[in-house]
């Protein structure tokens, strides 16, 4: 049985793009040539010609030389553009990630270092096209609170982002973490990882002598970690006390993590939000992505054994040559891998079995996630054809197709609000309520749904989809406090949701400080308990714990078409 999960797996990661909404294109820039470096890394001279400023804070010493950043008028310390690997071009292309060339003098950290290469835009309704970024792109940004006027500053914790993008798409630049971190006193890491063909394809001429292809946005997250384990004592955070929070494929490669045995110790908690890895099409098994990698070497011209090939093939060309294969509309192209030294089991069997880390998680869906995905899929100006819904579901699901549209009847609103609730329920909500359970048999786990009816987002709304309610991607603007572009703006949230918004990035700080996101003036928060299935509501003026999530949902429903 094929689970409505794979209808939309692309959209359902894409978070709206990097910012869930934010790969739509932030600081576009033409995608230049691949070049490939030296085969040693050589110093970098960096040096400037005048004496840094007085400015105490931003002249910090890490592992590879000097750094300058700068200071933000809210006092904020903040360095950009930061190298955490080697440019992974050339020979390193489809290479694990390799330590950064060291440089000598001091090195500007000041701007954002280039995004990996992908679509300029996959926000819905944005007309942009074509490319940005480059291949030497494996930067991190880290936010850091002012500095005290008096007295030492103490460790504070770290809270290191994945950002979502279908797999394909977004980049740490992409989030300012300056209200976070200065609101709740936290370090704040960003950072990009490999994309699309670069970080996911494999294929026989990859394949190393593990028998390990693929993965390598994967092993770039874990090597920024190193990093962040290795240098961020340099700027006032405590390396022992590492949060990792991501949404939607940043969410999803964190849950892959946990179950990574390569990430054991390299984080100490982790926030998940809208993205559950477990369900079919998450990841495939090895076998399957290495004959998708044959036949998409093919189509780029190279023979499937041929590695040289597959590296002279322009970075640019990757993005337009499309992976052969049947798929539904919208799904990704080259899913995670299990079955390789970084994911050697499906992360739904390692949690069933209560092997994977065990520390404490957070987290969450927001109650209207398919409205995301939907609202673009019918004609302009019309709602979403009845038949085309059967019809999909009736493909996917197939002999359990009348069960699953019995229990989602087309009536009391439009088409689009149908197929919204199924692709919120089945992809998200009841996938990470089952996550919730399996978790909570070995670490404790925060559980919560958002529920802002009407959060201040930029989209427009459509005949199949007139509003948007608490779709997916629209509680980052919340957790961040900074807008989002072509996604939302908080100078114009009402009175009410800007208390929400404090909350939830107080409950995430306090989760980060302690593992618990309970504090004064919160709405006390238990820890999950599949028994009572209690989840928090997080709501302007209505945050609390509500119960029967799972009955709202039709979880019962999609476990019993899970099981056949």
């Amino acid at each position: 049985m094929v689970r409505f999960l794979r209808v939309m797996t692309a959209l359902a990661l894409c978070a709206a793009g990097g910012s869930s909404g934010q790969d739509a294109g932030l600081w576009p820039a033409p995608l230049p040539p691949v070049t490939a470096p030296a085969t040693q890394p050589r110093p970098l001279d960096l040096k400037v010609s005048a004496d840094p400023p007085p400015v105490p804070g931003v002249r910090v010493q890490v592992h590879g030389g000097a750094l300058l950043g700068r200071v933000l008028d809210n006092g904020v310390r903040v360095w950009q553009g930061v190298p955490y690997a080697a440019p992974p071009t050339g020979e390193r292309r489809w290479q694990p990630p390799q330590p950064p060339a060291p440089w000598t003098g001091l090195r500007a950290a000041t701007a954002p270092g280039d995004v990996c290469p992908q679509p300029m835009s996959q926000m819905p309704g944005d007309g942009r096209s074509g490319l940005r970024g480059a291949e030497d792109c494996l930067f991190l940004n880290v936010y850091a609170p002012p500095l005290p006027n008096t007295g030492r500053a103490p460790r504070t914790p770290v809270m290191v982002w994945l950002h979502g993008g279908s797999f394909r798409s977004g980049a740490g630049s992409d989030y300012a973490a300056e209200v976070l971190a200065r609101e709740q006193g936290v370090t704040v890491v960003t950072l990009n990882y490999r994309l699309g063909a670069l970080g996911f394809l494999a294929a026989p001429a990859l394949t190393d002598a593990t028998g390990s292809s693929g993965n390598y946005g994967l092993m770039d997250q874990q090597e920024a970690l190193r990093w962040v384990r290795r240098n961020v004592a340099a700027f006032g955070g405590d390396p022992r006390n590492v949060t990792v929070f991501g949404e939607s494929a940043g969410a999803m490669s964190l849950c892959a993590q946990l179950a990574s045995p390569l990430s054991r110790g390299l984080f100490a908690r982790a926030i998940l939000q809208s993205g559950p890895c477990t369900p079919q099409g998450i990841t495939t098994p090895l076998s399957e992505a290495l004959n998708t990698g044959s036949a998409y070497a093919r189509a780029l011209g190279c023979a499937p054994q041929d590695a040289a090939c597959l590296r002279a093939v322009p970075a640019g060309r990757l993005l337009d040559v499309p992976v052969p294969g049947r798929r539904v509309p919208g799904a990704v192209d080259l899913p995670m891998v299990s079955g390789d030294r970084v994911l050697p089991r499906a992360p739904a069997d390692v949690f069933a079995a209560g092997e994977g880390l065990r520390v404490p998680v957070l987290l969450g869906t927001n109650r209207d996630e398919g409205t995301l995905f939907v609202a673009p899929v019918a004609e302009a100006g019309q709602d979403l054809p009845l038949w085309q819904f059967w019809g999909v579901v009736a493909l996917l699901e197939r002999w359990d197709a009348p069960r699953a549209l019995a229990s989602y009847p087309a009536g009391g609103g439009t088409v689009g609000d149908t197929a919204a609730a199924l692709v919120t329920d089945s992809l998200f909500a009841c996938p990470a309520s089952d996550l919730a359970a399996d978790l909570a048999r070995t670490a404790p786990v925060y559980t919560y749904e958002f529920r802002d009816p009407a959060p201040p987002l930029d989209l427009a709304p459509t005949a199949s989809v007139p509003r948007y309610g608490a779709s997916h991607a629209s509680e980052l603007v919340s957790v961040f406090g900074t807008r989002l572009a072509g996604l939302a703006d908080p100078a114009r949230f009402t009175a009410p949701q800007a208390d929400l918004a404090r909350s939830i990035r107080t409950y995430w700080a306090n989760f980060a400080r302690r593992g618990d996101p309970n504090g004064p003036g919160l709405a006390p928060w238990s820890p999950y308990d599949p028994e009572n299935g209690r989840v928090m509501g997080l709501a302007p003026q209505a945050t609390g714990e509500f119960a029967g999530f799972r009955q709202a949902h039709r979880c019962g429903l999609w476990d019993r078409l899970a099981s056949r």
